[in-house]
C-alpha cells in the first residue's frame, strides 16, 4: 500500500480480500468504492505505475492482463469526476435544457 491515502486504505484492503482476479460484481463494488475514496480524497495525482506497482505488490496471483483491465476502469472513474465540469457537459446540458423549455412552452401555448 504505497503511497495512499490512510482514509482509502481500508476500502483497498476490502478490495484485495475479495479476490481482484474473480472480478466478481461485489468485487468490482468494492473496487468502484475505493476509486471514489482516491479521487475524492486525494488531491495527488495516481498514474499507472502506482497503481500497478501496489498490485504488483499486494495482489501476486492478479496477471498483467488484469491489471492492465483495472488501470484501464480506474483511469475512466477518475477522468469520469471532472465530466461536468468540462465544456462539452456544460453545452450537452444547456441544449437539453432549452429543448425541455420548448417542449413546455409548446405544452402551454
Amino acid at each position: 500500500m504505497n503511497d495512499m491515502p490512510k482514509s482509502a486504505i481500508d476500502s483497498y484492503k476490502m478490495w484485495i480480500v475479495n479476490s481482484p482476479e474473480s472480478w466478481h460484481p461485489t468485487t468490482l463494488d468494492f473496487f468502484y468504492f475505493f476509486v471514489h475514496k482516491i479521487v475524492m480524497i486525494s488531491k495527488k495525482e495516481r498514474g499507472r505505475e502506482w497503481l500497478e506497482k501496489n498490485l504488483r505488490e499486494d495482489c501476486p496471483n492478479l496477471s498483467k492482463k488484469d491489471i492492465d483491465k483495472y488501470w484501464e476502469l480506474f483511469y475512466h472513474l477518475r477522468d469520469f469526476k471532472t465530466v461536468h465540469k468540462s465544456s462539452t457537459a456544460k453545452l450537452i446540458a444547456k441544449s437539453l435544457h432549452e429543448k425541455e423549455l420548448e417542449e413546455a412552452r409548446k405544452k402551454y401555448l
